[in-house]
């Protein structure tokens, strides 16, 4: 009986120490209804896999803003944001002045989230300026659509008041949008992103560019803006390219994380990319070659060390 009891025990003790030894780590992610909760969760099923005596799972928030303060509060571990909300919280800058994010460190940049303008097919609206006056759906509060739009109508000449501004989430935008409460969804996301498809499947709609003077006034004045393309196809009725501006996916950790564990969290990442292909089709555009475009903020100690063994940073 004794020898069963000290074998139980035995168990017990060791059980607690490898749940202990487990490291926990938490991902910000985004909304259900965009491409960051799909992408983060699979990027967290990867360390969960793949990086031994480490967990993460992944937490859906209002996306890239909130995911930089959370990182500061130590909430989440890791996080996906636009480069320029990461370019904003490193600077302090916009609505990070005042709460600027100094040990904010990139590890990779993911892939192109085109600014996306979503009206109804038979409405008056073609061009940005048309927007004016308009009920427009800006992202939930903090979030990097709402940023990204006033970074827009400001080099436009615009501000906010110009403007009927609806403070809501993705799923809330499309929702609002079928029930014709909302005249314009302004997504910031990777493409096809699933809001926008929802919508389409029950209202026809159309795409409005971002081009010409203001396309290229916005590049000069935030550089981390690139230029972007929505492919034809890439959503119901829609027959031509649409012209607008990119803000990339990335993601971000702070200092506070090992060199190795983002090392390893990296190489895991890197080596089982078809892992992100089946969570969501942006997976097909996470590639190492393009980790470092249009990063924003410094490495992590942990990427640096990944990319240069890799020859994607030079020494």
């Amino acid at each position: 009986m004794k020898k069963i009891l000290l074998i139980i025990l035995f168990v017990l003790v060791f059980s607690c120490f490898c749940f202990a030894a487990e490291q926990r780590l938490i991902m910000g992610t985004g909304g259900l209804a965009g491409v960051y909760y799909p992408l983060g969760s699979a990027i967290s099923s990867i360390i969960t896999d793949f990086v031994d005596g480490v967990s993460c799972t992944a937490q859906t928030s209002a996306a890239g803003v909130e995911n930089a303060r959370l990182l500061k509060i130590g909430d989440i571990d890791l996080g996906l944001v636009q480069t320029s909300a990461a370019y904003q919280a490193f600077h302090g800058e916009k609505v990070f002045k005042g709460d600027q994010i100094k040990d904010l460190r990139a590890m990779a940049v993911l892939y192109p989230q085109p600014m996306q303008i979503v009206v109804a097919k038979k409405s008056d609206i073609y061009t940005f300026e048309d927007l004016l006056g308009k009920r427009v759906g800006i992202g939930a509060p903090a979030s990097g659509e709402e940023v990204t739009f006033k970074e827009i109508i400001g080099v436009a000449g615009h501000t906010i008041e110009d403007y009927k501004p609806n403070y809501i989430s993705l799923a809330e935008e499309a929702s609002a949008f079928k029930d014709r409460n909302i005249d314009m969804m302004w997504v910031v996301g990777g493409i096809p992103i699933a809001c926008i498809l929802d919508v389409a499947s029950v209202r026809d709609v159309r795409l409005i560019p971002i081009d010409g003077e203001l396309k290229e006034a916005v590049m000069k004045k935030y550089p981390y803006h690139a230029p972007g393309i929505i492919p034809a196809g890439t959503y119901p009725g829609q027959d031509t390219d649409i012209e607008t501006l990119a803000s990339p996916a990335y993601l971000v950790a702070t200092s506070r994380l090992s060199e190795d564990l983002v090392y390893n969290i990296l190489k895991a990442m890197f080596d089982h990319l078809d892992v992100l292909k089946r969570a969501h089709a942006q997976g097909k555009n996470i590639t190492l070659e393009g980790a470092l475009v249009g990063s924003s903020i410094p490495l992590h100690p942990g990427a640096e060390k990944y990319y240069k063994e890799k020859g994607i940073l030079k020494e």
